[in-house]
């Protein structure tokens, strides 16, 4: 599943790798296994510091003599630019070295887990001492390195390490569409999912930007006949009794009932501004889920699930089709409010 990593700057740097060439085929892997040219990348890198960290490393890079290895950094700090998520300061003060920008990611991952915390060697083994878990780019070779950090894998179907499994998205995104056509707003359907991840992706510590959710699912059936407007409204009046029992006051979702919906998917991204000033969003991450777990399948024990991230084409098609102002065929559309 997508993984958080946080480097300090030293990852980058020449003076901090006595064997070069080492180092720039740790480097080359590195690039490689977090941004797969045939598959969606697994990974998000922390910006620490307030969004401090990446324009130093930017700069430092610059100052690399060797003209392949500055390119090959520049390379992978292009993508990592696309792969960013601002982490908020600590109150540990600017990170004056590197075992202070370790520090950094250390106490950040205190408030919301980073599961990569990579340095040079030297500082791993000098923090390793006062306890801390550090990992070094020496290691990035080796197959534990990269644990769990997949654009595909099989999800158990528990609610709780489901809704953990998204956490990441529900952390970072300044809008979240959940897409579902089995939610109707009872015990035995996937309302209970989307409740969990509406309470995951609202309870965001102090700094992490405000974010927006989308409820997507499926009205009723046979749309001719006489009384589907009543069964609209009630399947529509149900989820929204549901959904609010999880709202703060002050909290909103909008939900959306589609006349047919034949997937499961998880889309999140923030808001960028065009050249004219419109501010407009910008898909970022999806998550396709053949099944979502319901409070009956825990006691049932089913096996797990396939889950896959999905590629920015998958991602731009399934956004274009749900996620973009008030798309055409929508059956209801209503803002639902915490009590």
């Amino acid at each position: 599943m997508i993984g958080e990593f946080a480097f300090t700057p030293s990852v980058f740097a020449a003076d901090a790798h006595p064997d070069g060439e080492i180092w720039r085929e740790n480097l080359r892997e590195l690039g490689t296994q977090m941004f797969p040219k045939t598959a969606a990348w697994p990974v998000m890198v922390a910006d620490l510091y307030d969004g401090a960290w990446f324009k130093l490393v930017l700069n430092s890079v610059k100052s690399i003599k060797e003209d392949k290895v500055r390119i090959l950094c520049e390379g992978i700090l292009e993508n990592i630019r696309s792969s960013l998520v601002y982490r908020p300061g600590t109150d540990a003060g600017w990170p004056i070295d590197d075992i202070a920008w370790a520090r950094e990611a250390l106490v950040s991952s205190k408030v919301e887990p980073i599961d990569r915390i990579v340095s040079c060697r030297i500082v791993q083994e000098a923090l390793i001492r006062e306890g801390h878990n550090l990992r070094s780019i020496d290691e990035a070779q080796a197959t534990g390195f990269w644990s769990d950090i997949t654009s595909q894998w099989h999800q158990s179907m528990d609610l709780k390490s489901q809704v953990k499994a998204v956490r990441k998205l529900a952390l970072y995104s300044e809008f979240l569409c959940v897409i579902t056509p089995h939610a109707r707003g009872t015990a035995d359907d996937e309302t209970e999912f989307i409740r969990r991840v509406i309470q995951s992706a609202f309870a965001r510590p102090d700094g992490f930007p405000k974010v927006e959710i989308e409820v997507h699912s499926e009205g009723p059936d046979n749309p001719s006949k006489d009384d589907f407007a009543d069964r609209l409204k009630k399947t529509g009046n149900n989820l929204k009794t549901s959904l609010s029992q999880v709202l703060l006051v002050g909290q909103s979702v909008r939900l959306m009932l589609w006349p047919k919906l034949l997937d499961r998917y998880l889309i999140a991204g923030v808001y960028t501004v065009t050249s004219g000033g419109k501010r407009v969003r910008s898909p970022r991450w999806g998550i396709s889920m053949q099944h979502i777990a319901r409070p009956l399948d825990e006691r049932a024990a089913k096996p797990p699930t396939p889950w896959s991230l999905m590629t920015r084409i998958q991602l731009g098609d399934i956004f274009n089709r749900f996620c973009t102002g008030t798309p055409i065929g929508l059956s209801y559309d209503a803002v639902v409010t915490g009590r």
